[in-house]
């Protein structure tokens, strides 16, 4: 099990590098997962460490998050900043580098800081997810299963701490 998430979480910001690969289609898992769950009104969006501004998704990221129902091919790279570590409620990193960088810009963020691992098997639980830029879609692929696991959890945990639902 998990640290407690902090509460109440409106926004979740999720990071890897470059912002053009596991953050991008994280977040729409987690935005798809989030509305499965009742879950409404958190705002759901990623940054990199090491992100160049407005670059796109990679062609591999678009075709496996298509595959699996889900779009990013609007998708712009963000940088990671101080501004988007304080707003955030919910701070979701694919490796400890990432973590490290968010503390280096609000070192109080430590506390709502979470590798997206921390939701996976027990197996994986707690290690980087790895990179696969410049890999082929295969590697994408297994990339996504890894992370889609953590996100259905992290989704579900979310949902039980935002109390009752209202009836639709």
């Amino acid at each position: 099990m998990t640290r407690p998430l902090p509460t109440p979480i409106h926004d979740i910001l999720v990071i890897c590098s470059g912002n053009i690969c596991r953050s991008p289609m994280a977040a729409a898992a987690l935005r798809a997962e989030l509305a499965t769950a009742g879950v409404r009104g958190a705002r759901v969006h990623s940054a990199g460490t090491v992100a160049t501004p407005g670059a796109l998704a990679s062609p591999e990221a678009v075709e496996t998050a298509e595959e699996h129902g889900l779009d990013i091919s609007y998708h712009r790279a963000t940088p990671l900043t101080r501004e988007l570590v304080r707003r955030a409620d919910l701070i979701v990193v694919m490796e400890k580098s990432h973590a490290d960088a968010v503390r280096a810009l609000d070192f109080n963020a430590g506390y709502k800081t979470f590798l997206l691992s921390e939701w996976a098997d027990d197996a994986q639980r707690g290690g980087d997810i790895p990179d696969p830029y410049g890999m082929p879609y295969a590697f994408f692929e297994v990339v996504f299963r890894r992370q889609n696991e953590a996100v259905k959890r992290l989704a579900a945990q979310i949902g039980q701490n935002s109390g009752p639902k209202k009836p639709d």
